[in-house]
């Protein structure tokens, strides 16, 4: 069926109304007897904690949907279901799902449970536009904003923690049942905004966030892909040895001053609002037991062409999955407004804090690796950006 573009309902309700009766709405349900159904292209199982832009069975996700716009103009009922999203979104609410948990279940799927009027084997069933409104011509239009990890919020401000409250990983804040428009969604650090420089931080408890979008999808289209971009930035920590003996990193931190703790989004928006006055601060600590980086080997000259590489991961193993400590980039693409700074002890000796320069600039979707060279007893850091997370993420922007 032809998708029809709803352009300047306003101008034309009143010759509708003068050239149309209203037709009354027959006696149905309304609702097809097909269901909505989600697909996600992350399939591959990785990290728990969701650094590597890959879905693990079982983790949840929250949606909203939209649909069916009724609204009256000039005393003219209209019907602006099939419209453009744009056009329509200032008159919708989330009349399809609010909050809506969906469930990865591998190879792509996503499943839910719904208990609404008309179920459609546990899931909500597409609207019959001939049956819901026998006057509309064409296929209604659906959008459907979804957000990674999901988050029960309650009913009285929208608000809801991610994961188990006793292990607070932040929270998540929603428009509400009624809010009309692209809905908004407010990211919350799990760190208390009153820390100082001097906190230690527990880097697991930040899980990693992400959001999707599709709208002007179609009954006809089939099912909804999400597909979905990072929100925060992640930084990775590496050791190069540049000297022909073994060296053993001690301790290793990431201390900040001034971090952003949430931000606020709306819709289909690339970029989001970083309030000024919600902040935290502290250290990370990368290493709890000594680290031994092997020695590299020199040429027949004793000069040293390639480093021995050491990752810093989760469990100290060069095989190990690889610690990725993530912020929120602000508007003006720093992770904080104070300093930062790379702190690490080697052979028993404490270094001096090695500050990051202001001139580096960080993005949503991005990882960046430290690189902690170390050249006889030299230390030099240098920071280098990905363009995205890993072979399974992916940093594009799929909000149209």
């Amino acid at each position: 069926m032809k998708r029809y573009r709803y352009i300047g309902l306003l101008l034309f309700a009143g010759l509708v109304a003068a050239c149309q009766k209203e037709t009354a709405k027959p006696v149905g349900t309304g609702y097809s007897t097909e269901a909505i159904l989600f697909t996600t292209p992350y399939t591959v199982s990785k990290s728990a904690a969701m650094r590597n832009g890959d879905f693990n069975v079982g983790d949840e996700i929250g949606v909203l949907g939209y649909s069916e716009v009724i609204y009256e103009a000039n005393g003219v009922r209209v019907n602006a279901s099939t419209a453009d999203w744009n056009d329509k979104k200032e008159f919708a609410t989330p009349d399809v799902f609010y909050n809506q948990k969906l469930v990865y279940a591998g190879n792509g799927t996503l499943d839910y449970t719904w208990t609404g009027r008309d179920a459609v084997g546990n899931l909500h069933p597409w609207y019959n536009e001939a049956d819901a409104d026998p006057s509309v011509d064409g296929e209604y239009t659906y959008a459907f904003f979804a957000y990674y990890p999901y988050a029960d919020v309650n009913e009285y401000n929208y608000e809801g923690t991610i994961g188990e409250r006793n292990n607070s990983k932040g929270t998540i804040k929603l428009s509400g049942k009624n809010a009309k428009g692209d809905p908004t969604i407010t990211y919350t650090m799990p760190y208390n905004k009153d820390s100082n420089i001097s906190t230690r931080l527990d880097w697991t408890r930040v899980p990693d966030f992400m959001l999707a979008c599709n709208v002007n999808h179609v009954h006809s289209d089939g099912a909804v892909p999400l597909k979905f971009r990072h929100m925060l930035c992640a930084f990775e920590f590496e050791i190069n040895n540049y000297r022909t003996e073994d060296v053993t990193i001690n301790s290793l931190k990431f201390t900040g001053e001034d971090f952003y703790r949430s931000f606020t989004i709306s819709g289909q928006n690339t970029n989001y609002a970083t309030p000024n006055d919600d902040r935290y601060s502290g250290f990370f600590e990368l290493i709890t037991e000594d680290l031994v980086c092997p020695a590299a080997e020199a040429d027949e000259n004793g000069i040293v062409n390639e480093p021995t590489k050491t990752f810093i991961t989760e469990d100290g193993t060069s095989n190990g999955v690889r610690i990725d400590l993530l912020f929120i980039p602000g508007t003006d693409n720093k992770i904080t407004a104070g300093d930062c700074s790379v702190t690490l002890s080697i052979n028993e000796t404490e270094r001096p804090a090695q500050n990051i320069k202001d001139g580096m600039k960080f993005y949503p979707g991005t990882k960046s690796i430290f690189s902690i060279n170390i050249i006889g007893d030299d230390i030099v850091i240098q920071v280098r950006t990905q363009d995205n997370w890993d072979n399974g993420g992916d940093s594009n922007i799929y909000f149209d």
